[in-house]
């Protein structure tokens, strides 16, 4: 140039052709260190922008004595950067990764200090929150007034590029700087759009992951983006973290709900996306939006499982992701016990850092699912103890039911102090289900362990609603009573014991002893597995130790081996019963 400064123009053009120096520098490295060191006064905050931009898209970005000097030209002469050399710096250093803190508070204090941002527009404003939030740097002021000029009437009509609409929300939940209106009118926005063709995958993602991290739910934003998504051919644009995103979203959406879960685990499931992801929350957020939306995809469970287990840093997660993985293997009856070995491990080693919810919800899905780990519970003791004054009724109910289940002896967690808060309940509201797991604990207290129980008045509660339940025999059940009756045995068939309450599919006779026998068919197992649920293990247990009746079992899949031969099921009871 005149000044014998380079030209911007020429410098772009020797972005991709960058001839080696005999000292193995490139053309980049040359005017970095001689030309702009010695004459940046020279520069015009337009050039000096797109200069920086130059370098920041470059191959090698790595020019920091280039980025420092010409921050002591940009702060010495920031009144003179109008708004789009403003934003082209700041979105420079970020791209470049050159951590700048102190620049950034300057400029966003500078900016903050105009009347209005009419001057900036929607590209401007999109780079610029970008380039914060790709930084680490939050400036509350200004993505405040961002904001605050985006959702003024008339300005949203701009805003239609869909990378710009992607880009602010998903720098606003990055920085953690909630602003509902912002999001409401940009979700409006893209709602009121005919389709979403103009938004990649990789837009999509980000937007559902912004609008979940900053936990704004758009009623009908999300819809809408599922809706998109399902009329994908495939999804094998999606990583395996936008699919799990995906999935967030859809477990809090009821419309395309079962069809998009069962899209995503198919492509999860025949691709090799899960082989190349080592971050466990991701897989953690998978199965819990899998469990929160009611949706069992066995193989996906099992896959999932095997993947987590062989990674084998479990340790490297949260309580809440600890927490989620098995709250979810347990709410849609997935049987993988070697996966949960494997988080008890894990969650021993955090046990400290664990909120009261996650302690209950983690232990109720080990006593749900009759994985007995013997030192989990013992270790959350306690945990439980320290946080237990704390806990609402449903709480309660569940830690004490899940103690009862796993029939971990724990004195020093239901003292006097645990029967003196539910003393002090014994008049308050609470549901069956909870006071039918009262029950259970009380009757594992006071018979199996001989230990104080809960208050007369709750213990009648807790009695009645474990009563109150009405049985539905089952035709496998009828099969199994005309056999007994065809070998000449009388049987009383659901009898509700008067001490435990418990109710047996049918009671007789047999040599003078009194024997239950339980038809025990697929509800009382867990998933296709045959190990029995918590309920079943209790009922095993309890029976005969309260009500002193023996119990004969008798499993589904043995009697449905016998075929519809009378003479077989008869000779396959006589055999149980002992005659």
């Amino acid at each position: 140039g005149s000044h014998g400064r380079p030209e911007t123009s020429i410098i772009k053009a020797q972005l991709k052709c960058q001839p080696k120096f005999d000292d193995g520098s490139d053309l980049l490295d040359q005017i970095a260190t001689h030309n702009f060191e010695e004459n940046t006064n020279e520069f015009v905050p337009e050039e000096i922008s797109n200069i920086l931009c130059s370098y920041a898209t470059a191959v090698n970005n790595s020019h920091y004595t280039l980025f420092d000097v010409m921050e002591k030209r940009i702060v010495e002469h920031l009144k003179e950067f109008n708004p789009q050399a403003l934003t082209d710096t700041v979105w420079a250093y970020a791209t470049a990764g050159i951590h700048r803190p102190k620049l950034f508070e300057r400029v966003g204090n500078h900016i903050f200090t105009y009347k209005n941002l009419n001057e900036f527009t929607p590209k401007h404003l999109s780079k610029l929150v970008w380039a914060y939030a790709t930084a680490e740097i939050s400036h509350p002021n200004i993505f405040e007034k961002v904001a605050n000029h985006i959702v003024r009437p008339g300005k949203l009509t701009h805003f239609t590029d869909p990378q710009d609409v992607t880009n602010i929300v998903w720098a606003y939940a990055t920085v953690r700087h909630p602003h509902p209106k912002l999001f409401e009118k940009l979700g409006n926005q893209i709602v009121g759009l005919e389709q979403l063709s103009g938004f990649s995958p990789q837009n999509l993602k980000d937007i559902v992951w912004a609008y979940a991290t900053a936990g704004i739910d758009h009623p009908k934003l999300s819809p809408k983006v599922v809706r998109h998504i399902i009329a994908y051919k495939h999804l094998s644009e999606f990583n395996l973290h936008a699919l799990s995103d995906i999935v967030w979203l859809c477990a809090k959406v009821e419309a395309g709900r079962s069809e998009m879960f069962h899209k995503v685990a198919n492509e999860i499931i025949r691709s090799d996306k899960m082989n190349r992801c080592t971050n466990l929350q991701v897989f953690s957020n998978i199965v819990w939006s899998y469990a929160t939306a009611g949706i069992r995809h066995a193989t996906l469970f099992e896959n999932v499982a095997k993947h987590i287990v062989g990674l084998d840093h479990l340790r490297l997660l949260d309580p809440q992701a600890l927490k989620d993985i098995v709250w979810a293997y347990a709410q849609v009856q997935v049987f993988h016990p070697k996966l949960f070995h494997e988080v008890a491990k894990a969650a021993i080693h955090r046990k400290e850092e664990f909120t009261l919810q996650e302690v209950v919800s983690l232990l109720w899905a080990y006593a749900t699912m009759g994985i007995i780990n013997e030192q989990l519970f013992s270790s959350f003791i306690p945990v439980t103890a320290k946080l237990i004054h704390s806990c609402d009724n449903e709480g309660l109910a569940n830690i004490a039911w899940a103690y009862a289940v796993a029939d971990i002896d724990a004195p020093t967690l239901f003292n006097h102090y645990f029967i003196d808060v539910w003393i002090e309940k014994k008049d308050e509201i609470m549901n069956e289900s909870d006071l039918r797991k009262l029950h259970q604990w009380h009757l594992w207290q006071t018979r199996e362990k001989s230990r104080a129980g809960l208050p007369r008045a709750l213990q009648d509660r807790c009695y009645k609603a474990f009563i109150s339940s009405v049985p539905s025999p089952s035709k496998l059940q009828d099969d199994v009573i005309h056999q007994l009756s065809s070998l000449g045995l009388e049987s009383r068939k659901e009898v509700t014991l008067d001490t435990s309450g418990y109710v047996i599919d049918a009671i007789v006779k047999v040599n003078g002893r009194t024997i239950g026998v339980e038809v025990d068919g697929p509800s009382h197992f867990i998933g296709k597995s045959k190990s029995p649920l918590a309920r079943t293990i209790l009922k095993r247990r309890q029976v005969p130790l309260v009500d002193g009746i023996e119990l004969v079992f008798l499993p589904y899949w043995e009697w449905k081996r016998l075929g519809n031969d009378p003479e077989m099921k008869q000779k396959y009871l006589r055999k149980m019963l002992c005659l």
